[in-house]
């Protein structure tokens, strides 16, 4: 529900203005606005470095802890260890790396001693110089008598000058070396010693996250009241402090009895047009979950209807008609029932998360069952779990339809299949319109009645979605009823009218074909005039030419929902092919090949339920209903610690 909000001045005296503010933020309901605009505080450094001791640990949670740390109590003194101690790890590691690299070059000269080399100069008069070449000029120059070939490595070959005085030699370069190898690896063990012993230090750290939570949260609240006590103004010679806020209606009455204890009165002022007023969402329960889906797109503007209940409801049955499994939906039961059970103090988000994860695998795991599909098993047509569905139902219904009406349809299968001359009903029609292939008996009549109910399925949940979007906003756009009329029309009349197909209110009983065809014509004709008419009336000519256009995008966004047949369709044959080949090659790697290929196959359904099941709601359906680009209401409250 999105609820109003009112635009209050807050002003009262100066003493109070501390005790104020204070009961405010426990009380959590006003959104406080700067009548002067002055610049924002910033974040305090001690809050930053916790933020950032948070991140540091996140990464070592779970990690087990070489020895046991002593955790300082104070966080804001944790913070500045662990941001130190993380600071001084990376300062090694590019320590080691430098080391490593130093060594690589170094290599070929071996160890020695910088002390005999200073000796050997001072006593022996020499200069003692190492330079490199590249290995190719080896064979072109000729090398002086003074150097000393070492070796060749990485295409370079090395060499050691023992000169009177120093030396510079055609292509080569001279290698400066303050420390040997020796040294180079010494401290190099060193650096590793001195890594293992920060990384134990971390994580011994890692386990205090609360504390840093806590404190982050006592920083975040201190921030907040010190920035809304910041935004007041002090008129009258410092004696009042004044401020704006927003309310939200439902709380105008908890307003007065806050400033009832307090020399602090506040007045109901005019809402001015350049002011982005917010969206205040006060939802509930599974209205909440809604809520989540909601913001994964955008923010409601406040003059939007909440949609919050619609997008969960649409997105769980779009979700489960793509995955379209009754298995796949209880693996998703069993997986919220356990999440739940592990986490049972789990809240907010998580808890919300898991309750979503819950409603999908039920309504997965029912709309699997209507369409008798388990795991992608082959289910016979006798099996009692295909009876029962509905899409059976369906497809017998149509098969006694046709019975009945001996149409070309029937007369095709009675030609491809003359035992259905003898079926006795829609079920057995449906059984001897078989055949053998592969050693297996393919049911084709009721293969192909099946898909056609579902193919039907999407385009009635098209016209549903859209007509709930579009009624929604009926009082603010009278041709909205027209846009719905025409749709019912268009289902009614084209499947009869282009391709002569039987819908399932025809073979249910409910709408003969020729009213269907006559009737749909009328209400498809007549919802095209309704809507722009009424474009007309309410909008003027402009108006009325663009309605004419919205008859393409009426029947592109209807189309759109055959996506929804296509994926679950999709998800069925690749489980069934998995299915066939796990058969081919025995027990052990055929139930390899089965667990593999419907690991694959969930992880793809989900990725395609999720996107495609929010897709339609966010783009299909809010354009018929949706303004957006809204800002979430934000009040001063106490923030919680996450654990």
């Amino acid at each position: 529900m999105i609820v109003d909000l009112h635009k209050v001045l807050i002003y009262g005296a100066k003493e109070e203005m501390e005790r104020f503010f204070s009961l405010a933020q426990r009380a959590g309901f006003l959104e406080f606005i700067g009548i002067w605009r002055k610049k924002a505080l910033e974040i305090p450094p001690n809050v930053k470095k916790i933020l950032s001791a948070i991140r540091i640990l996140r990464a070592w949670e779970g990690a087990v802890a070489g020895v046991e740390m002593a955790i300082p109590s104070d966080p804001f003194l944790l913070a500045e260890k662990v941001v130190e101690m993380n600071g001084a790890l990376e300062r090694l590691f590019e320590e080691e790396r430098v080391l490593r690299a130093e060594i690589a070059r170094l290599a070929p000269f071996g160890d020695f001693s910088t002390q005999d080399v200073h000796f050997i100069e001072q006593e022996g008069k020499r200069s003692v110089q190492f330079f490199c070449m590249k290995s190719v000029h080896t064979e072109e120059a000729e090398i002086p008598p003074e150097l000393i070939y070492l070796g060749t490595e990485y295409d370079l070959a090395y060499f050691v000058s023992i000169s009177k005085e120093r030396m510079a030699y055609p292509k080569m370069i001279e290698i400066q070396i303050e420390r040997p190898v020796g040294m180079l690896r010494e401290r190099l063990q060193e650096v590793k010693r001195l890594i293992v012993l920060n990384e134990a230090q971390l994580r011994g750290w890692a386990s205090s996250s609360p504390l840093l939570q806590e404190g982050l949260a006592q920083g975040l609240n201190e921030h907040d009241l010190q920035s809304a006590r910041h935004d007041a103004v002090f008129p009258l010679h410092d004696a009042l402090f004044a401020i704006e806020a927003w309310v939200p209606k439902t709380r105008l009455s908890s307003l007065h009895g806050l400033l009832s204890t307090l020399s602090v009165e506040c007045e109901e002022i005019a809402i001015e047009p350049n002011d982005r007023i917010p969206t205040c969402m006060e939802n509930r329960g599974s209205a909440k979950v809604g809520e989540d889906l909601v913001q994964v797109y955008d923010i409601p503007a406040p003059t939007d209807k909440d949609p919050s209940t619609w997008i969960l409801v649409f997105f769980a049955i779009f979700f489960a008609m793509i995955i379209a499994d009754a298995g796949y939906g209880l693996l998703f039961l069993l997986t919220g029932v356990f999440l739940k059970w592990k986490m049972p103090r789990l809240a907010g988000a998580g808890r919300r998360f898991v309750k979503l994860i819950l409603i999908l695998g039920a309504s997965t795991t029912l709309w699997g069952t209507m369409t008798a599909s388990f795991f992608g098993m082959e289910i016979g047509a006798d099996s009692p779990y295909r009876k029962m569905s509905l899409l059976h139902f369906l497809a017998t219904k149509k098969a006694e339809y046709l019975m009945v009406e001996k149409n070309d349809v029937y007369q095709e299968f009675l030609h491809n299949f003359p035992a259905v001359a003898t079926a006795t009903d829609g079920h057995d029609f449906l059984v001897k319109a078989a055949k053998e292939q592969e050693g297996q008996i393919k049911y084709i009549a009721l293969t192909e009645f099946y898909d056609d109910a579902l193919m039907e399925f999407a385009i009635v949940m098209g016209i549903i979605h859209l007509s709930t979007a579009l009624a929604r906003y009926l009082r603010r756009n009278w041709s909205n009823l027209g846009w719905i009329i025409f749709m019912v029309g268009g289902y009614l009349y084209f499947p009869v009218a282009t391709l002569n197909a039987t819908s399932i209110v025809n073979y249910m009983g409910w709408i003969s074909k020729p009213f269907a065809h006559a009737f749909g014509q009328q209400l498809l004709y007549g919802g095209f005039g309704l809507a722009v008419l009424a474009a007309l009336i309410k909008r003027g000519v402009g108006s009325c030419l663009m309605e004419i256009l919205n008859v393409i995008q009426v029947f592109s966004d209807v189309l759109s929902y055959l996506r929804l047949y296509a994926l679950g369709l999709a998800g069925m044959i690749v489980a069934q092919t998995f299915n066939s080949l796990g058969e081919r090659f025995g027990i052990v790697f055929g139930a390899v090949i089965i667990l593999i290929g419907h690991a694959v196959n969930i992880s793809l359904s989900v990725m395609s339920g999720v996107i495609h099941g929010l897709r339609l709601n966010f783009l299909e359906w809010y354009h018929y209903c949706w303004e957006g680009g809204g800002r979430l209401f934000n009040p001063l409250r106490l923030r919680k610690p996450k654990h």
